[in-house]
């Protein structure tokens, strides 16, 4: 009986450590470029173990899913197939939602909570947190191995525009380091300081005002649902002393990067710009949209760009924002289906902050700040990829799924 008893103990053991191996190596992986190999066997290995647990725990497995996240990801997901539906280009619209939309968004929010169904909430809340905050490393590896590729090509650091795409990353991995802040313990706090000053240094280099106002809004916010003032103010002064000493050094080295901070105008996005020109065509076809996929937003803009000379672009570089390109792309329906399941996400981060306590009402909390920074504040200034959203749904279901647990 003991012998029977150890065994199965031992066998959910490793189940656990699978399981969230699995999760774990997924999110570590989500942001970083030039690893596809290894990101398709993680994927391929989360969706066997996922059909596995379908088919052993059918019914228990259908009770996640009865929710309002639920039915807001099934909506943005039917407002994506008619964008695919009347698109001026479907078998486009279809390749770009087909990886995009039905696989990183749909089935990703759907396979993590499937795969931690049997782990407790602080598991699952450890698995989000924690990932995210290793995620940093090979992220900084690989920022840095950039620039000394460029330097060696002579460019030198925080002067180049190429480091941007890393924007995404570091606002879902900076809510998740501040959790280190707080465990006020001498290693962690250490490793904080490391990671920090790392974090830091990448979230410059990206040279883009939309990440820095992200990450400074949910830094702001989380102080202010932490009561957290010392780090805020530890921050500001490294900051000024980097700046300072910076501009002291060579200011001609950094003569972009002052610019950007300095710079009050938004880039053209407003007006005739970027953003300008997409209400423009939005308010042309505002019911149905045109399609989904950058490339049907391309073909317009340009073909349509002589009817417009008052446009600051000649050539289309995007609407530069969220809710205007699902606007576009799928009209009104696309537009409503978008804020649904924002707003959705948003009321379940905070209905999980206030019912829970420790790490996993930390992860709730790093759930609601990266959704703020990187869908509503960055989204205001760029046009977000949507599949950042399936880690967050997806644990955000997993989490909910465990409420009751204690």
């Amino acid at each position: 009986m003991v012998l029977t008893q150890w065994s199965q103990h031992r066998e959910q053991n490793w189940q656990s450590l699978w399981n969230r191996g699995l999760v774990s190596l997924y999110i570590i992986l989500y942001f970083l470029e030039g690893v596809t190999r290894y990101k398709h066997i993680v994927a391929a290995l989360l969706y066997i173990t996922a059909i596995t647990y379908i088919v052993k725990y059918r019914s228990h497995i259908l009770t996640l899913f009865k929710n309002n996240l639920t039915a807001a990801l099934l909506t943005i997901l039917a407002a994506i197939i008619y964008s695919i539906f009347i698109s001026i280009d479907p078998l486009y619209s279809l390749d770009k939602a087909a990886n995009a939309v039905f696989e990183k968004l749909v089935v990703i929010a759907l396979i993590i909570p499937v795969v931690l169904h049997n782990e407790s909430r602080d598991d699952v809340a450890k698995t989000f947190i924690y990932a995210l905050i290793a995620a940093i490393i090979p992220l900084a590896i690989a920022d840095l191995w950039q620039y000394i590729e460029e330097y060696q090509r002579g460019i030198l650091p925080f002067s180049q525009f190429s480091h941007k795409y890393k924007s995404d990353a570091l606002i879902f991995m900076t809510p998740a380091l501040l959790f280190l802040w707080t465990l006020k313990r001498c290693r962690t706090m250490l490793i904080f300081l490391a990671l920090g000053l790392i974090a830091g240094l990448m979230i410059i280099g990206t040279l883009q005002r939309g990440t820095w106002l992200a990450i400074g809004v949910t830094s702001v916010i989380w102080a202010i649902v932490r009561r957290e003032w010392k780090l805020p103010a530890l921050a500001l002064a490294a900051l000024a002393l980097f700046f300072t000493v910076s501009h002291h050094y060579d200011p001609g080295h950094f003569a972009k990067l002052f610019h950007k901070m300095q710079q009050t105008s938004s880039s053209g996005r407003y007006g005739n710009g970027t953003q300008g020109s997409a209400v423009d065509l939005i308010m042309e076809n505002p019911i149905k949209g045109y399609g989904f996929g950058d490339d049907i937003f391309y073909r317009v803009y340009n073909e349509r760009i002589k009817d417009y000379p008052q446009w600051i672009f000649k050539k289309a570089i995007g609407p530069h924002n969220l809710t205007l390109a699902t606007w576009y792309a799928a009209g009104v329906i696309g537009l409503a289906a978008l804020w649904y399941l924002l707003l959705s996400l948003g009321r379940e981060a905070v209905r999980g902050y206030r019912r829970s306590e420790g790490i996993t009402r930390n992860a709730w909390l790093t759930l609601g700040l990266i959704l703020v920074g990187n869908m509503v504040v960055r989204g205001a200034f760029e046009t977000v990829n949507i599949s950042n959203l399936g880690m967050l749904l997806g644990i955000a279901l997993a989490l909910r799924a465990k409420e009751n647990q204690s």
